[in-house]
C-alpha cells in the first residue's frame, strides 16, 4: 500500500489537461511511457503496468485506445480523476436489448449512468417489471454478467485493488521481456494478423521442404 501510494504520487507530477479535444484529465503522454514499465502483479502475474493497462482498456471498453489516449493514461485518469471519469462513455453493452433495460443510449455507457439516486445499482434491478422467473434469467443473462464484471473492474481500480506494485521481495521481470511486451502491446491488431499469417506459411514451406530429402532418401 505504501508503495501504491509513492507511486501515485510520482505520477501526479505528470497530470496535465490538455489531452484530448475535451481535455479529459490525466497523466501526460510521457510520463504515460514512464509507467507503462513499471512491473505490476495482475490476475497473479508480473507483468509490465502496459499489459495490464491495456488488459483492463480492451476489458472494459473494447478498444486499445479512448478518445487518443493510450491505456496507460486510461488507467491513471480513473486513478486520480474518477469523480472526472465517472462521466466518460467508456463501458462497452454491445447487447441492444441490455442497452434498452438499462435505459443506454448507444453502445457505451457513463459508470455514473449505471446508478440511480433512487434505485442504487442498475443491474440489481434489471428487470423488475417481469416475472421472478425472467427477472433471474435477466440478471445472470452473459450480457448483464459480462457488464457487472467491467463495472467490477473499475470499482476495484479506483479502489487500489485491481493491481499491485511489484513486491520488494518479488524478482523483477528482465528488461528484454518488459520492452518485448510493451512492443507487443503497441501492435496494431492488423500487424499481429499478418505477423500471424506470415509467421504460419513460413512454417508451411518450412514442413514442406524437411520433408522433400526425407522422400528423397526412401526412393535412394
Amino acid at each position: 500500500m505504501v508503495q501504491l501510494r509513492c507511486l501515485t504520487l510520482g505520477i501526479l507530477i505528470g497530470i496535465t489537461t490538455a489531452l484530448s479535444a475535451r481535455s479529459i484529465q490525466t497523466i501526460n503522454e510521457d510520463k504515460a511511457k514512464e509507467v507503462a514499465r513499471e512491473q505490476v502483479v495482475w490476475n497473479g502475474r508480473l507483468c509490465p503496468f502496459s499489459t495490464f493497462a491495456l488488459g483492463f482498456l480492451q476489458s472494459v471498453y473494447g478498444k486499445s485506445s479512448y478518445k487518443g489516449l493510450s491505456p496507460e493514461q486510461v488507467v491513471y485518469g480513473w486513478l486520480l480523476r474518477p469523480e472526472v471519469w465517472k462521466d466518460e462513455p467508456m463501458i462497452h453493452i454491445p447487447e441492444a436489448d441490455l442497452q434498452r433495460q438499462l435505459h443506454i443510449e448507444g453502445e457505451y455507457a457513463k459508470f455514473s449512468e449505471l446508478f440511480d439516486d433512487t434505485l442504487g445499482y442498475k443491474l440489481n434491478t434489471l428487470g423488475s417489471d417481469l416475472p421472478e422467473r425472467m427477472r433471474q434469467m435477466a440478471r445472470e443473462s452473459s450480457a448483464a454478467i459480462s457488464l457487472d464484471e467491467k463495472v467490477g473492474d473499475i470499482i476495484l481500480l479506483t479502489r487500489g485493488q485491481l493491481f499491485k506494485p511489484r513486491p520488494a521481495d518479488m524478482k523483477p521481470l528482465p528488461s528484454w521481456q518488459v520492452e518485448a511486451e510493451i512492443l507487443w502491446n503497441n501492435t496494431p491488431s492488423w500487424a499481429i494478423l499478418v505477423i500471424v499469417a506470415v509467421a504460419s506459411l513460413l512454417v508451411f514451406f518450412l514442413r514442406k521442404a524437411m520433408k522433400r530429402p526425407l522422400k528423397a532418401a526412401k526412393i535412394a
